[in-house]
């Protein structure tokens, strides 16, 4: 029972490693216009969307689906980026995350 609690702790201590280097961890997208920039935290959380251009050149959906594709990719290049952090700090990292 023990030996359970102390495995259970080091799996928090990890967790909460992890966590805080996600936390610490960006990624810049831009849209491929290049109108809009997309700033996300490895843990998905959005710190920044910046407009590049002047938004008058823009259509409000042209606008709009800038916006989505680069926080589409913001997403997953912070999702690859998540996996690789937590396959390295979990001794995961030759599973090909």
């Amino acid at each position: 029972m023990f030996e359970k609690m102390k495995q259970l702790m080091q799996l928090k201590s990890q967790m909460a490693e992890i966590k805080k280097r996600l936390d610490d961890m960006v990624v810049k997208t831009k849209s491929s216009k290049g109108n809009i920039e997309i700033t996300i935290s490895g843990s998905q959380e959005i710190k920044e969307v910046a407009v590049l251009t002047d938004i008058n050149d823009c259509s409000k959906e042209d606008l709009a689906n800038e916006i989505k594709e680069a926080t589409n990719k913001a997403i997953k290049e912070s999702q690859a980026m998540a996996a690789k952090t937590m396959g390295n700090i979990a001794g995961l990292g030759n599973l090909g995350l």
